[in-house]
């Protein structure tokens, strides 16, 4: 049987950053895995280097202050190997990125059709003609209403909603491998939300795409993701399958962040749990386990010795010294 080579493979994926104070690290020995037509979800608190993630995949950092280390292998090349004239012909076009905020990545003073077109242009060598109607179809297919109309307005004439789908469509105007959607729906109201995912995994299903969604949410994930990587000051320290993941977690920072969500079964009677202290700064990380300081199971050993990515059982990888104590003490949703 031949091996498989995935689309995206991040091995030991270090991010560092200069700065006026010093050199820090923003992702450490990150590694994950994702196979063509696969949805991963990445979940966190904010500042735990899940949008590091994303933009390292396609290097957007800033080219000056941030140094690279290990592998992010696409289609079996690594991409830190690429120059940027490669890099410019994949992004957008093999691998695209839908961002948080649509007004900070849109043109304010270019009409959104010609947005569009300008990105089917650049990649799929189209006249000007073709690659505006190609954007005005683009925007049918994302449910934007009148598409010819607005395909002439200007982003700050869109409601937050319709820019999103504007900038779904900029990101499916070539056909990507692998699309990374960072926090795609936090800015949009709850019936909103659902539309645009709904409209990305209808995409996905359509093109059999990879897609790294990047969320807090973690309804989301059990709708929309086939696997889970949790990540934490700069490291994965859970990784597996979404139904495994939601009926035995085993990081106690993975525990935490499940009881938090709100119930909607049950009385109301208990204060919601949270998980104690907050995530420390880059220029402030513990010496062993990074999670050690908030965690109630720490021990000696997780003050002075970093756990490393255990496989414990089929593709359930986590990094906790105690994951078999915390097991027994902790009960997420009862059957």
């Amino acid at each position: 049987m031949s091996h498989v080579v995935p689309l995206l493979k991040i091995e030991d994926l270090q991010v560092d950053f200069a700065t006026h104070k010093g050199t820090v690290s923003a992702l450490d020995g990150v590694s994950f895995e994702l196979q063509e037509g696969e949805i991963l979800g990445v979940v966190g608190e904010s500042g735990c280097g899940k949008s590091v993630t994303a933009e390292a995949i396609l290097q957007l950092l800033d080219e000056d202050s941030t140094f690279y280390d290990g592998k992010i292998m696409f289609n079996g090349e690594n991409l830190l190997e690429y120059n940027k004239k490669r890099l410019e012909k994949l992004r957008g076009n093999e691998i695209a990125m839908i961002f948080q905020d649509p007004m900070s990545s849109l043109n304010p003073v270019m009409p959104i059709g010609k947005q569009i077109a300008e990105s089917i242009r650049i990649h799929q060598s189209t006249s000007k003609k073709e690659s505006i109607r190609k954007a005005v179809e683009l925007l049918r297919l994302t449910g934007i209403p009148s598409p010819e109309q607005r395909a002439k307005e200007y982003p700050h004439e869109l409601s937050g909603g319709m820019r999103q789908r504007v900038m779904i469509a900029m990101a499916l105007s070539c056909q990507p491998k692998l699309l990374i959607a960072d926090e795609p729906t936090t800015a949009l109201d709850v019936t909103i939300q659902a539309q645009i995912l709904e409209l990305i995994t209808s995409f996905q299903k359509q093109l059999n795409m990879g897609i790294i969604l990047i969320t807090h949410d973690f309804g989301v994930i059990a709708n929309m993701c086939t696997k889970v990587a949790v990540m934490y000051l700069g490291q994965v320290i859970e990784e597996t399958d979404v139904k495994t993941l939601f009926k035995r977690p085993f990081h106690p920072y993975t525990i935490g962040l499940m009881k938090s969500v709100p119930q909607i079964e049950g009385e109301r009677v208990e204060q919601l749990p949270s998980i104690a202290g907050t995530v420390p700064s880059l220029f402030q990380i513990p010496t062993g386990c990074r999670f050690a300081p908030r965690c109630k199971y720490a021990s000696s050993t997780c003050e002075s010795s970093m756990p490393s990515l255990e496989t414990v059982e089929n593709n359930h990888r986590v990094r906790c010294w105690h994951y078999d104590e915390v097991l027994k003490g902790e009960t997420i949703y009862a059957d």
